[in-house]
């Protein structure tokens, strides 16, 4: 199994995990910072020095970019010619803060005090005892406007869904839109940053509603980064909020589509965001996978995972501090201060939070007050001791709320005393915070742990206070992500609440008997209750947290574990492997890195179809449609059985070679080739022996000036049906950089159609390396505005092939033939003809069953054509093939129809020629090819250039290479070599390409230089 986590962490964030003050005597001092980002991702930095941390740092500095160091230059390329994948850093920028230029007029002490103050110097420090962290610089009138404008204006209240605090400035649309803007501007700074940081195996974190953005922003200037999203905050906008701010709201609900993953905090923030992409985004296709809990969103090209992780906080840190003596002690003195004005038997309540309209304060305060009006015996007795720390003052919406919260304490306070008690007072309010030591201590001083939030994220407060309390109780508003986690997991059922829920923050009656009844219950009930909520607490804690939103297993780019049962199952996650291998032979071919998820997919895929075979075999046996009314024997003919050895063994392959291709070998390559030889019919040795064989075939040509190959049984062994031919990585690799150093022209020429279950659709090469010539040449596929086809075939003959490709259809829909459909191609149409399999590889088809289907085809052909004028049947050994007739013409065109002769490959070659002005006549040519359908393509070069053709054959066949040496002695030529698998050819290549090549390579347009 592989390790998710190979590649760095890029965190970005507004706020930096780290606090920034200037002491009395100038120099610059970073103190850990503190709130629920910093407390639940801090942690997942710690883990690695070279993760990296961007955010604001709260002030405009200039300076300089320090670049890599260029000491050390390791190799960056395998003998392959392909980038050892672990060192691809190019664009690996670093933005770290610079001095500015000092006067050279200062001493030596004066130098040393500027260095000391400097902030250069103090992230310096930091950065090597801690993960890097590195500032964002914006412009300081933007920044204003986008944190104390639109962030904490709009966003902030919106999607608290708390309307009332919106600032009223933005009912005016030009003020919206300025500061929109600035909100853009910033976003983009971000982005850039980001960018700049980031190598292509890193995976970027975005967080919370200040950056929205950056992910649309990011991968447009590269689609291939990994960008993944964490709301920390509720999503709950109003309903105005797609219409009143529209300007603002659209642009965020799209861009959230364009990261590869977005986390919220609770699934009714996610089922709101989803209601609004369906409701207020057009052609956005929406999918929800039950067995992984996850949505996906395809919308422009693009495709997000939505899920659901509730924050924790990391247990082991508030443990530690709890285990310690002097917090033992300290709580005690807490408890034992906080009681001594009332009565001893009394209860602390306590509550932590910052002093923010969305926590509730006010209305905590308020229901306080109600308490010892309803309940005037409590009164001496508890005490409520809120800490809010105050932030955000230069908002005017914050400055009123916290003005108007401390004028209830006053009221609370003067409203009620107590003649046993005249100290006593019924609310502590402080407002600067609690150093953590101290915070957990007040933790084990309270009775009641209190966090009644109107709308918030999860509010890691409440789990770290049962962590370290769970002898306390705990009253939750239905506002806290943490109450929505605990009830879903049913710790507040109607025969089990392990906790006191508010259900409305501004019901005062309803909060009252909350806290009368948390400060009524037994201890043993308490105690009991906080257990439960402990267990379940220290099981999910932020390492789990962390582990889920960056295992890679969650996002729609993984193949999933599955239960194949059906064909349409077995060919879709073929499909699938397919889009994978095609994405690693992509990176791997430009020196992109790796993605952990590739492997993964793979080794799922595998394991899927491992687990669905019949116990201690490769066959798989699948369901082809639903049951019908068919004959008696139609429950034999509703399932389709395959041996799917190839398929498991190309996917083994895949994974060996990502294993050996992520290494700083720099003969990787070479290594990967070696195993290739378990999979000889004759053994490792025999593997080496023709390896070598072929190898100096390929020596010998040097560089080929074109080069025309089959696909299957040549490049690729034999599947169990042609939608399950999918293109190993590997493969792909291989052929590519061969053609790239080893070759001028590449051609892949096969009897498969181009599209509709063709070679398109089965091969994982990035385009440009190779054209296709498709149907045996008939039609050519070299780049999306380079197509054509053989334009000899008239209306007529193609409307004869339809009625027969019609009829086969119809035929196939038969009970007793019906198998024929998914074995082999099955039924493939052909530009100029068809296909229709009648074996597979395994000859798993009896012979009487195989010749029932020769008669039924036969007679068809017949019934179209009863002449033969125009359509030729031809028999193989795994299908059969209906053609139209035509030959080679004597004049310019390529192709005419003229006397009864069938389309071949060499017809194909000659096209090729014709349209594209190829000179077979100039340099080498390199022909492959497995069977009897590629000779008429060897004997096209031979009698374009007899002595520069080079043929390598992929069988085992006696019959059929004697007709490759009578063919090839024809035209006086020995350049030809006979390999077992295919295996061996891609061997070969794979070591062509490590060679000194010596030829310079030529274009057609070129003189013939021999």
């Amino acid at each position: 199994m592989y390790v998710f986590f190979q590649q760095r962490v890029i965190n970005v964030s507004n706020a930096p995990p780290v606090s920034i003050k200037r002491k009395l005597s100038g120099s610059w001092e970073i103190q850990q910072g503190s709130g629920g980002l910093v407390a639940c991702v801090d942690p997942v930095m710690s883990i690695d020095k070279e993760n990296m941390w961007l955010a604001n740092l709260g002030m405009n500095l200039q300076g300089a970019a320090k670049r890599l160091s260029e000491d050390h230059a390791p190799p960056s390329t395998n003998s392959l010619g392909l980038p050892l994948l672990r060192q691809a850093n190019a664009g690996e920028i670093f933005h770290v803060l610079g001095d500015d230029p000092k006067s050279n007029t200062l001493t030596e002490n004066e130098r040393d005090v500027e260095r000391e103050m400097s902030l250069l110097s103090v992230l310096h420090d930091y950065n090597k005892s801690n993960y890097q962290l590195n500032p964002v610089i914006v412009n300081q009138e933007d920044y204003n406007t986008y944190y104390g404008g639109i962030s904490n204006g709009l966003l902030w209240p919106v999607l608290h869904n708390l309307p009332e605090y919106i600032v009223k400035d933005y009912d005016d649309e030009q003020i919206l839109r300025e500061h929109w803007c600035a909100y853009v501007r910033v976003n983009y700074q971000f982005g850039i940053n980001a960018v700049r940081n980031s190598r292509p195996q890193d995976f970027i974190w975005i967080h919370d509603y200040h950056l929205m953005l950056t992910g649309q922003m990011m991968r447009s200037l590269d689609s291939n980064l990994e960008v993944g999203f964490f709301l920390h905050i509720p999503f709950q906008p109003p309903d105005n909020w797609m219409t009143k701010y529209r300007i603002v709201a659209e642009p965020i609900m799209r861009a959230l589509l364009r990261f590869t993953k977005v986390g919220f905090q609770t699934h009714r923030d996610r089922q709101k965001y989803v209601e609004l992409v369906k409701k207020h985004i057009s052609r956005a296709r929406i999918q929800y996978e039950s067995t992984v809990d996850i949505f996906t969103v395809t919308h422009e090209n693009f495709t997000c995972s939505l899920g659901v992780f509730p924050v924790s906080i990391k247990n082991e840190d508030f443990l530690n501090i709890v285990k310690n003596p002097a917090t033992t002690k300290l709580a005690t003195e807490i408890r034992k201060e906080l009681l001594s004005a009332g009565s001893d038997k009394g209860c602390i309540f306590f509550s932590v939070e910052r002093f923010d309209y969305t926590k509730g304060i006010g209305e905590k305060l308020k229901a306080w007050k109600r308490y010892f009006e309803k309940y005037p015996e409590r009164v001496g007795l508890d005490l409520l001791y809120q800490v809010a720390v105050t932030n955000r003052r230069s908002v005017e919406s914050y400055r009123i709320y916290q003005d108007d919260c401390l004028k209830i304490v006053g009221e609370v306070n003067a409203t009620f005393a107590c003649k046993q008690f005249p100290n006593w007072k019924p609310v502590k309010f402080n407002m600067d915070g609690l150093p953590r030591a101290k915070l957990v201590a007040h933790y084990l001083a309270m009775d009641v742990g209190v966090v009644t939030p109107i709308k918030d994220g999860m509010n890691l407060v409440a789990k770290e206070m049962l962590i370290c309390n769970p002898a306390a109780a705990l009253i939750l508003s239905s506002g806290a992500g943490t109450e929505v986690q605990l009830g879903n997991a049913g710790f507040y059922a109607q025969d089990k609440q392990c906790y006191y829920r508010v259900e409305d923050v501004t019901d005062a009656e309803a909060f009252a008997d909350c806290f009368y009844k948390a400060a009524t219950e037994s201890l043993e009930e308490r105690r009991d209750h906080g257990i439960l909520l402990n267990q379940y607490l220290m099981s999910h804690d932020i390492d789990e947290w962390s582990t889920a939103f960056l295992d890679p297993s969650w996002t729609h780019e993984v193949i999933r574990l599955t239960e194949v049962k059906l064909l349409a199952d077995f060919y879709q996650l073929m499909d699938k492997t397919c889009q994978v291998r095609r994405q690693i032979a992509e990176r791997v071919l430009k020196g992109i890195a790796i993605r952990a998820h590739f492997s993964l997919s793979l080794e799922n895929a595998k394991a899927s179809l491992e687990n669905s075979c019949v116990p201690g075999t490769y066959t798989l046996i699948l369901e082809t449609a639903a049951a019908g009314d068919d004959s008696d024997e139609s429950s034999q003919h509703m399932t389709a059985k395959f041996d799917i050895t190839n398929e498991i063994t190309e996917l083994e392959n895949d994974l060996e070679f990502l294993r050996f291709i992520q290494s700083d070998e720099i003969n990787n390559v070479e290594q990967f080739v070696m195993t290739l030889g378990s999979y000889h019919p004759a053994g490792q040795t025999a593997f080496v022996d023709e390896v070598n064989k072929a190898f100096a075939l390929l020596t010998e040509g040097d560089h080929f000036q074109h080069f025309f190959t089959d696909r299957d049984g040549t490049l690729k062994s034999y599947s169990c049906s042609y939608p399950a031919s999918i293109q190993p990585a590997y493969s792909a690799v291989i052929q590519a950089q061969f053609a790239r150093r080893c070759a001028q022209f590449c051609a892949i020429v096969t009897t498969s159609p181009l599209m509709h279950i063709g070679v398109l659709n089965v091969s994982t090469m990035p385009e440009g390396y190779y054209a296709y010539g498709a149907s045996a040449g008939r039609e050519w596929y070299l780049n999306p505005s380079l197509q054509f086809k053989d334009d000899s075939v008239n209306d007529a003959d193609l409307a004869l092939l339809t009625n027969v490709f019609e009829r086969l259809e119809e035929l196939l829909e038969q009970p007793e033939y019906r198998n024929f459909t998914w074995i082999g191609s099955g039924l493939q149409r052909h530009y100029g003809h068809i296909t229709i399999a009648r074996q597979d590889v395994n000859y798993s088809v009896p012979k009487h069953r195989s010749s029932l289907l020769y008669q039924a085809v036969c007679k068809i052909v017949n019934d179209v054509d009863p002449t033969s004028a125009t359509l030729a049947l031809r028999e193989g050994e795994f299908d059969l093939k209906i053609f139209t007739k035509v030959a080679l013409s004597e004049v310019n065109s390529a192709t005419a129809k003229i006397s009864g002769r069938i389309f071949n490959k060499g017809h194909g070659i000659r096209l090729i020629k014709s349209k594209m002005g190829l000179k077979l006549n100039c340099g080498k040519i390199l022909v492959c090819g497995d069977s009897e359908t590629d000779l008429p393509m060897l004997e096209e070069c031979l009698m374009c250039s007899p002595p520069n053709v080079y043929t390598i054959w992929v069988t085992t066949n006696p019959q059929l290479q004697e007709k490759v040496r009578k063919l090839c002695t024809t035209y006086e030529n020995d350049h030809y070599v006979f390999v077992s698998c295919p295996e061996v050819l891609l061997g070969a290549m794979a070591n062509a390409t490590v060679r000194e090549i010596t030829i310079r390579p030529q274009g057609d347009d070129d003189d013939d230089e021999e």
